[in-house]
């Protein structure tokens, strides 16, 4: 019984030494992942933009579920993809051609500054939807504490010559979560 006393104090001294505090941390590690969230919002009414108005800018409130609801308490790393954003004119009739860029930005809710931007659309020459707007992403933003929030906010803002008249639109926003928890700092 003396023998694993001593053998269990050695084992977590060792764990306390710094060169094995980097193998003791990768050792108590949960992963959780989402495949892919999607949200959409339908019927969003856009006013008529006068004329010496170029942004629009929307809020759209992401639920991120309860995956950081079932992780333990430890040091989170979280990665928030954004996979598709897509604006669909479903009334008014509007041309959205005029559109210069738009942008999808990530803050926490009720905050006013943002986190990072997500996804970015400058227009091309030919190839434009003038009553769809698809943007696309494959890269990761890196959030810590991310996934402990039920829900986040994406800001979509757009400049250029906006509709003079009232429109409505749907939008779709799908996007991944990961999250990495590092809890050896927890256990001892």
């Amino acid at each position: 019984m003396r023998a694993l006393s001593r053998v269990l104090l050695s084992t977590a001294l060792t764990l306390f030494a710094p060169g094995c505090r980097k193998i003791a941390d990768t050792f108590f590690v949960v992963n959780a992942e989402t495949e892919e969230i999607c949200k959409s919002q339908r019927s969003i009414e856009f006013a008529a933009a006068g004329p010496d108005t170029r942004t629009l800018t929307y809020v759209f409130e992401f639920p991120l579920g309860q995956l950081g609801a079932d992780l333990p308490e430890g040091r989170l790393e979280t990665d928030f993809r954004l996979r598709l954003f897509q604006l669909d004119v479903t009334g008014g009739g509007v041309d959205l051609s005029g559109l210069e860029s738009a942008k999808v930005s990530l803050r926490r809710v009720g905050a006013d500054e943002v986190i990072r931007t997500l996804l970015e659309y400058q227009q091309p020459s030919q190839a434009f939807s003038p009553t769809q707007l698809t943007l696309r992403g494959v890269e990761a933003a890196s959030v810590a504490e991310l996934a402990r929030e039920d829900r986040l906010e994406l800001v979509f803002e757009t400049q250029g010559t906006l509709p003079a008249r009232a429109w409505t639109a749907d939008i779709l926003a799908c996007a991944g979560l990961r999250a990495e928890v590092h809890y050896f700092d927890f256990i001892f």
